[in-house]
């Protein structure tokens, strides 16, 4: 009994020595769902690669900053310098969750990795309409921190159907509740962020509050029926944040 103790005892304690020194990478902010929705958004695939007919996987290195942002890109298999410039440019709109060390975020290198097919690339021009990712609106900076509320001249504007819209009025006229939470009888409050870029599209989705049951990904659903006009700072358009609380509690939904 003694002996089953002390191993006890002294597992718990090396357990506890090993924990601090566990690191934790950085991670993107959404997952794989916003890595898909960037990279199918922004992408571009020069005419130079194209006309090169070059094809195959980019593998690149970076680091993710206390800030949760990436820089310092290498690129160490490359397809072509373009295309590599291109996958670069798109990997700056991820934001991520920084690394985090002895309990402490930190700095962290990471590696990343896409492949690239011509045909491909075309039927996704093909599915979003549109070859190099436009902006329509100007003019607009190219800096890729988020502008705070404090110092946005003009906020964000949802607009639905080319009219501007209330948020709130919209989503309880178009919210649907899934099915999983009607049957498991969810009800509550679900908060999200995202960000809205200069061009207008949205990136970096997450999520601040869940209910389970499909709650989250219909907020998603119902914030990407709109268009936004991004918000304004000195005269430029600029990327910002924009936090929603979508409510599935209200009997009138």
């Amino acid at each position: 009994m003694k002996k089953s103790i002390f191993l006890f005892v002294l597992a718990m304690i090396s357990h506890s020595i090993f924990a601090q020194f566990i690191s934790y990478p950085a991670e993107i902010v959404g997952g794989s769902y916003n890595y898909k929705m960037v990279f199918e958004q922004e992408i571009y695939y020069p005419q130079a690669a194209k006309e090169a007919k070059a094809e195959g996987e980019i593998i690149i290195f970076f680091t993710v900053g206390e800030d949760g942002f990436g820089k310092d890109f290498k690129v160490v298999q490359s397809v072509h310098p373009e295309l590599d410039q291109a996958y670069i440019e798109m990997m700056k709109y991820l934001t991520w969750v920084p690394g985090n060390k002895d309990g402490a975020v930190c700095a962290s290198q990471e590696k990343k990795y896409q492949k690239f097919k011509i045909k491909k690339y075309d039927k996704l021009v093909k599915k979003r309409g549109y070859d190099q990712p436009p902006f329509p609106y100007t003019p607009y900076s190219s800096e890729m921190t988020l502008r705070p509320n404090s110092k946005l001249e003009q906020k964000t504007k949802p607009f639905y159907k080319n009219k501007e819209v209330n948020v709130y009025k919209f989503i309880s006229e178009y919210i649907k509740i899934p099915d999983a939470a009607v049957k498991q009888g969810i009800k509550g409050e679900v908060e999200i962020a995202f960000i809205v870029e200069p061009s207008g599209r949205l990136s970096n989705f997450r999520e601040i509050k869940g209910l389970g049951g499909g709650c989250t990904e219909e907020a998603y659903r119902l914030i990407q029926m709109l268009k936004w006009e991004p918000a304004k700072a000195n005269g430029e358009y600029v990327r910002s944040e924009y936090q929603i609380t979508v409510n599935f509690g209200n009997s009138k939904y």
